[in-house]
């Protein structure tokens, strides 16, 4: 899924060809009088949405506008968590929907905190998330194109390339915590590893069997005895930070096959 950000207002986002259009709306929020501004304003007015935290309208084909579809959502306040459910929901009401969404617009009127911004394209992400990799009928994330439409960017900017940076490792991890076993063997966890290796300032070393007893590693060495698969130790080291910082250590372990109940 590619994500994007630029600096629209609302009627410049609404000219956006797109399969949906979701449109973020604080209590505080003031429609203009013309174009699709002028549609959301009669929405309001005649009772049809609400400007309160959860309520959510869908338009199909709305004028002055060149979306398919577009989902009108209050976010009361704007917080990170309301902005992250209404996004959500927003979705979980279009998946009876005809016609697949590829290509969507989420736009803010006014300029969203950088928290709620977060919230925004880790909610989408989440939302859309599909798991396919071992399943044979299962249809794929139809969302290809996602683009944050804010009036303002300069400031948004770093905020917004580490959320996609965000969603992109959550979804790798996703991705091997949904492998069964078989899919997921220490060797195909140790070569996923290396994969991210290829990445900035990060640098990867898979231990096997003969390194890992050089260690003194007996504990490690006895529980994956459990497996015919070889055992595979894993370190991934980011060097990102300033020098002067204190390293921070991770320490977890990966059970790749039955052990009488996976966690």
């Amino acid at each position: 899924m590619n994500f994007e950000i630029k600096p629209l207002n609302l009627q410049a986002a609404a000219d956006i060809p797109s399969d949906l259009l979701l449109v973020l709306l604080n209590d505080n929020f003031k429609p203009g009088k013309t174009g699709f501004s002028a549609q959301v304003a009669q929405c309001i007015k005649e009772g049809d949405l609400l400007l309160k935290a959860g309520k959510t309208l869908q338009l199909h084909r709305p004028r002055n506008s060149h979306c398919k579809r577009a989902v009108l959502l209050s976010v009361g306040e704007g917080t990170a968590a309301q902005v992250k459910s209404a996004v959500g929901a927003a979705f979980a009401s279009l998946k009876s929907a005809s016609g697949k969404v590829q290509n969507v617009t989420l736009c803010w009127p006014k300029v969203p905190s950088p928290a709620a911004l977060r919230a925004a394209v880790l909610g989408l992400a989440e939302a859309t998330y599909v798991y396919t990799t071992t399943k044979s009928k299962t249809e794929p994330r139809s969302v290809l194109r996602v683009l944050i439409a804010v009036p303002e960017v300069e400031k948004l900017k770093t905020v917004f390339d580490r959320a996609v940076a965000t969603v992109t490792g959550i979804e790798f991890a996703k991705e091997w915590a949904n492998r069964p076993p078989n899919h997921a063997t220490p060797t195909m966890l140790g070569q996923a590893a290396r994969s991210l290796s290829r990445l900035p300032k990060i640098t990867c070393q898979v231990l096997g069997p003969k390194e890992v007893e050089k260690l003194g590693m007996g504990s490690f060495m006895a529980v994956a005895q459990g497996s015919s698969d070889p055992l595979r130790f894993i370190v991934l080291q980011y060097t990102g930070a300033a020098k002067s910082a204190a390293p921070t250590v991770l320490g977890g372990k990966g059970i790749t096959f039955d052990t009488g109940g996976i966690s």
